[in-house]
């Protein structure tokens, strides 16, 4: 008996711990990995044309994911000051919906 209280709170394992993590976040860690792979390859892919190309394909995604945020309000909490300070220069769409 008291094998088995010893084994019932015995602390998890570290693979008891890795089986308790959900499959979403498996799925997500796959998927920016692929994702870094194919951003190495189009970054030397576009390298090969001139040196700024991949420079000026990375600023426009860029900008175009900033204002995606500041119009949605999507952005992840770590860039929320950034977006706020960016909104009100920005529309977003709450601004928008309010003012109709």
């Amino acid at each position: 008996m008291n094998a088995l209280l010893a084994v019932i709170a015995a602390k998890p394992t570290v693979w008891e711990k890795i089986l308790a993590v959900p499959r979403d976040t498996w799925v997500n860690l796959l998927v920016g990995l692929v994702l870094l792979y194919m951003m190495s390859r189009i970054w030397k892919s576009l390298k090969e044309i001139h040196d700024i190309v991949p420079w000026v394909a990375f600023v426009t995604i860029g900008g175009i994911l900033l204002l995606y945020w500041t119009y949605e309000r999507t952005e992840p909490r770590l860039l929320t000051p950034l977006i706020d300070k960016l909104a009100e220069v920005f529309p977003s769409k709450l601004q928008y919906k309010g003012d109709k």
